[in-house]
């Protein structure tokens, strides 16, 4: 019988995973259909040839990503340490 604690490192290296996977997804269906977001605002700005508005949103885009994944990598601290201390 698996128990809980023993699989927290894969449930949360797959929650880090799909955190970055998350956004990957997320902007390409704004490319795909959306009138706003950043994935429409990177589209927008390349057919106007404006590569400094592109790096700017590609910018924001990894700031959130390594947020969300920062975001999970510490509740992964918090819950192995409070089974740590069993």
């Amino acid at each position: 019988m698996v128990r809980f604690p023993f699989a927290l490192p894969a449930i949360f290296s797959g929650m880090k995973i799909a955190m970055t996977m998350a956004v990957i997804g997320v902007i390409i269906g704004e490319f795909i259909s959306a009138k706003a977001g950043l994935g429409f605002y990177i589209l927008y700005a390349s057919s106007r040839m404006e590569t400094a508005v592109i790096f700017a949103a590609l910018l924001v885009l990894c700031v959130i990503g390594v947020a969300l994944f920062g975001t999970v990598a510490l509740a992964e601290g918090l819950v192995r340490r409070s089974y740590g201390r069993r």
